[in-house]
């Protein structure tokens, strides 16, 4: 077990005093709801690393469905999207149909948001993907493909073990494609909360067009943080950690 404390629980080290693992059931399979805090991370002068929440989000699972909502804060302005996904019953929990709306909001009346409102939606057909927004766009679907937020689904069902692997291709926000990504097990990391030591699983993602990503599970699989160089999400410690 490495027992160094990772660069991502360093950034947020301030907030981690008030923060604790969830207790509740978690069932991976089973129907559950997960909020999390977004933060950025901004290297400080001298590269230190920095930065604060800058959003939530929020995803629940009930069968094939699951339910996302992601807001998103830069400067006086906040990005919403909605999304709902029906899915396959596979490792990646291919999406089948979807759709999604974004919303923007403004604290600054100079900054026209009004009319920047869009409704997406998609669907697998034939061996093809179509998108759907104000016109249709067709292209063939990957062999093994899901998108981003469904991540948070997927990782809670694999194996902490030295084999579990998984090739796929991504869609960011359900469509922009990020091809050749890979996850791969890390191995047992321990992390210091409230002066105990504290078991952690770690997955490592990585592929072309995203920076890596770090997948921190608790033992009973459930993602309480996913760090990239440049955001991260941290598992909300008020919410009840997975308990529908």
């Amino acid at each position: 077990m490495n027992a160094t404390q990772p660069r991502d629980w360093d950034v947020i080290a301030n907030r981690l005093s008030r923060w604790a693992l969830p207790e509740g059931p978690f069932e991976p399979a089973g129907p559950w709801k997960l909020a999390y805090e977004r933060h950025v991370l901004i290297p400080e002068p001298g590269g230190k690393p920095a930065g604060g929440q800058s959003g939530e989000l929020v995803i629940e699972r009930d069968g094939q469905r699951l339910r996302v909502r992601e807001a998103v804060a830069a400067g006086a302005t906040t990005v919403t999207t909605q999304a709902d996904f029906l899915c396959a019953d596979n490792p990646l929990l291919t999406p089948q149909r979807w759709s999604m709306d974004i919303g923007w909001e403004s604290k600054m009346p100079r900054i026209p948001v009004a009319g920047l409102e869009q409704k997406r939606s998609g669907r697998v057909e034939g061996g093809e993907i179509i998108f759907s927004a104000t016109k249709e766009r067709r292209r063939p679907a990957p062999q093994n493909w899901t998108a981003d937020w469904l991540l948070f689904a997927v990782l809670p069902r694999l194996p902490f073990a030295a084999a579990t692997t998984l090739e796929f291709d991504l869609f960011e926000e359900g469509e922009l494609h990020k091809p050749g990504q890979k996850l791969a097990y890390a191995g047992e990391h321990a992390v210091e909360l409230g002066g105990k030591k504290v078991a952690l699983y770690v997955f490592e993602q990585f592929g072309r067009g995203l920076l890596p990503v770090r997948w921190w599970l608790d033992a009973r699989h459930r993602v309480v943080l996913a760090a990239s160089e440049r955001h991260l999400y941290l598992l909300n410690a008020r919410a009840k950690g997975g308990t529908p």
